[in-house]
């Protein structure tokens, strides 16, 4: 029993981490998506808001697409590459120094490690942010090589 509930911990947090990691590096359209899903379920939808909250994530990343296929200055597309990179590396700051809060009492090492969660997490927003050089203007936020 106890090396079922160990194995099923692991398997469990590993998926959970693996959620984390895909939601934080989309921050700005998942977050999007839960203040109209919030705000319209306050509103009284009810069941509803959960389709105008997918609908507000799907548009504000529609429009970062098509940002990102129309705009041909390589220092404009930058720009808005980090404006969505600056979210996920909040975020992944926050929950960095979450976790550590968990395990480790030292607070300069939990910035520490609040620091190097938001740069793995920003680097890893940007790599999937980022259209391929051989793509020409079209736009992939997911590698499948």
């Amino acid at each position: 029993m106890i090396v079922i509930g160990l194995i099923s911990w692991v398997v469990g947090t590993g998926l959970l981490c693996w959620v984390f990691f895909t939601l934080v590096s989309m921050a700005m359209p998942t977050m999007a998506g839960l203040i109209v899903f919030f705000w319209t379920y306050r509103m009284g939808a009810g069941l509803a808001a959960v389709f105008f909250g997918l609908v507000a994530g799907i548009f504000v990343l529609w429009l970062f697409r098509v940002a990102l296929a129309s705009i041909q200055r390589p220092d404009i597309r930058l720009a808005v590459v980090l404006a969505f990179c600056l979210p996920a590396s909040i975020a992944g700051y926050s929950a960095t120094v979450g976790l550590a809060q968990l395990g480790i009492s030292s607070p300069a090492l939990q910035i520490i490690l609040g620091v190097t969660g938001a740069a793995a997490v920003g680097a890893a927003s940007f790599v999937r942010l980022t259209p391929d050089a051989g793509q020409g203007s079209r736009t992939f936020l997911y590698r499948h090589d």
